[in-house]
C-alpha cells in the first residue's frame, strides 16, 4: 500500500468542495514527513498522475490541486467530482466514524478554520478632499463636511512634514475644535482634538496647519480583489480607514500621530 493512501482516504472523506491544508498536516494525515522536493517544488503538487503515487493519492479520490503557496506552506485541492473513485467511495464508508455531535462540530470548525487562515490582503483606495491652511478657513465654509470621515492636518517639524489623522464621525467639529484652541477661544464642541493635536503631537498653534479630509464617498475598501464603498459614517469602518491611512503616512517616513475619536 502506498504511504499516501491515507491522504487519499482522508479526502475521499471530505464534504467539503475545497480544503485548505498546511504541508504539517498532510505529514499527520500520512503519518510520515514529505520529501524535500514537496516544499522547494511546486511541480511535486501537480495533478499529472500516471506513475506519480502521491499525485495519484488525490486524483484517484476526486481531487486536484488548485493552488500552492510553498511561502505559507499551504496547498489548496479543489473537488473534481463527488465521491472520487469506487474504491474511494467504499473506504469512505468503511472508515466513517460512529455519529458524534461534537466530534462533528470540532471537524467543521476545524475544516472552516482551515479556509479562515488563507493569506488575505485589503486595500485602501482613497481621493483627498483639501480644505486648505486652517487659519484662513473659515468653520462655516460649506465645502467642510458635517459627515463622517477622516482628517489630516499637516504642519511643518523643521524640515519635515508632521501630520495627525483623525477618524471622526463629524468632520466639521473636529475641523472646529482646532479652529477654536489656534484662536484661543473657548472649545464649544464635543471634541477635544483640538487640545489633542498641541498636547501630543506638538504642533504649534502659531504655525500654518493645512487640512484635508477623506470623505463619504471617496474611500474605497478592496478585499482580495473585491471592493466597495467604505462607509464612513460607521465607527468600525472609519477608524479602519483611518488605520490604513495611518499606515500609509508611517511608510512614507512622516511623522504622525494617530487620534480615534
Amino acid at each position: 500500500m502506498s504511504k499516501y493512501e491515507p491522504l487519499r482516504e482522508h479526502l475521499a472523506r471530505l464534504e467539503d468542495v475545497v480544503w485548505a491544508a498546511k504541508l504539517d498536516e498532510v505529514e499527520h494525515i500520512i503519518g510520515s514527513s514529505l520529501p524535500k522536493s514537496a516544499r522547494e517544488h511546486r511541480t511535486w503538487w501537480a495533478n499529472s498522475g500516471g506513475s506519480l503515487v502521491h499525485q495519484n493519492a488525490w486524483l484517484d479520490a476526486g481531487w486536484r490541486v488548485e493552488r500552492t503557496d510553498l511561502m505559507r506552506d499551504v496547498i489548496v485541492f479543489r473537488r473534481l467530482r463527488i465521491g472520487g473513485t469506487a474504491i474511494a467511495a467504499n473506504s469512505s464508508r468503511m472508515d466513517r466514524p460512529t455519529k458524534n455531535p461534537q466530534r462533528a462540530a470540532e471537524k467543521r470548525l476545524a475544516k472552516e478554520m482551515a479556509a479562515l487562515r488563507q493569506p488575505a490582503t485589503v486595500t485602501l483606495r482613497s481621493e483627498w478632499t483639501t480644505l486648505g491652511d486652517v487659519q484662513s478657513t473659515p468653520c462655516s465654509k460649506a465645502t467642510i463636511p458635517q459627515q463622517g470621515g477622516v482628517v489630516r492636518f499637516a504642519t511643518l517639524n523643521g524640515d519635515e512634514v508632521s501630520t495627525v489623522i483623525v477618524a471622526t464621525l463629524s468632520i466639521h467639529q473636529v475641523y472646529r475644535s482646532l479652529r477654536m484652541e489656534m484662536k484661543g477661544l473657548e472649545n464649544d464642541t464635543d471634541s477635544p482634538v483640538g487640545g489633542e493635536l498641541f498636547e501630543k503631537a506638538e504642533f504649534d498653534p502659531k504655525a500654518p496647519i493645512e487640512c484635508d479630509v477623506v470623505k463619504s464617498g471617496n474611500a474605497w475598501l478592496l478585499t482580495d480583489g473585491r471592493g466597495r464603498k467604505a462607509n464612513l459614517d460607521e465607527q468600525a469602518e472609519c477608524y479602519l480607514v483611518a488605520q490604513l491611512l495611518y499606515l500609509q503616512e508611517l511608510q512614507t517616513g512622516r511623522s504622525s500621530t494617530l487620534l480615534l475619536r
